[in-house]
């Protein structure tokens, strides 16, 4: 297992309001984020089990190339590490949906971040940033899923033009027909380049750090 050093950092990370929702000090997963270490206060071989899977999952992606990786493996990927935990956690379904559900709602909300800093210079770029907004905000990572076939269902016929801005400039602003041929194909693409960030997050020592 990933060993962790039990430094301030990681005192000061693990300290709740109250002493009944610490976690045993003896019990770190670094795949759960440390606001959410609390929430499994009591339930520390659940965490361990958690961790265990984590750390299986690491060792068998850690051979596979992301080059060439389209969208739908690299979901195939994170959804594995779902299953992982699922499996892990089989005596303990509540504990392994909790991880589960933190994990994929600390994943769509770094994925809407990076779309959120998307350019939108022509109207073809804002369709493309209007569809991955859809797509992440509704992407299931423990479902199987394909990627090219929701984005198709979230491209938006047409996308304002320009022009005034504000509330006022909204209401008057013409709307431009999407490519959605070229929308789609720059949107599978975009969502695979987010999707490759979030999987290098996840193989990281520190997954949810500030960087």
């Amino acid at each position: 297992m990933r060993t962790i050093l039990k430094t301030d950092w990681w005192n000061a990370q693990n300290m709740a309001s109250n002493s009944g929702d610490r976690v045993g000090m003896d019990v770190w997963c670094t795949l759960i984020p440390p606001d959410e270490l609390g929430r499994f206060a009591g339930r520390e071989e659940d965490l361990r089990n958690i961790n265990q899977a984590y750390e299986d999952w690491l060792t068998s992606m850690r051979s596979k190339s992301i080059v060439g990786a389209d969208a739908g493996v690299l979901l195939d990927r994170v959804r594995i590490l779902m299953i992982n935990i699922g499996i892990a956690c089989a005596l303990n379904r509540n504990a392994a949906e909790e991880a589960q559900s933190i994990i994929s709602e600390y994943l769509r909300d770094r994925a809407l971040r990076i779309v959120a800093e998307l350019k939108e210079d022509t109207f073809q770029d804002v369709a493309v940033k209007q569809t991955l907004k859809s797509f992440f905000e509704n992407v299931r990572f423990t479902r199987d899923i394909f990627p090219e076939e929701e984005i198709g269902r979230v491209i938006p016929s047409k996308v304002p033009a320009g022009g005034e801005g504000g509330v006022i400039g909204k209401i008057r602003r013409s709307k431009k027909t999407v490519d959605v041929v070229d929308a789609q194909q720059r949107s599978i693409q975009e969502s695979t380049n987010i999707l490759k960030r979030l999987y290098m997050r996840l193989l990281s020592p520190d997954p949810w750090g500030n960087y």
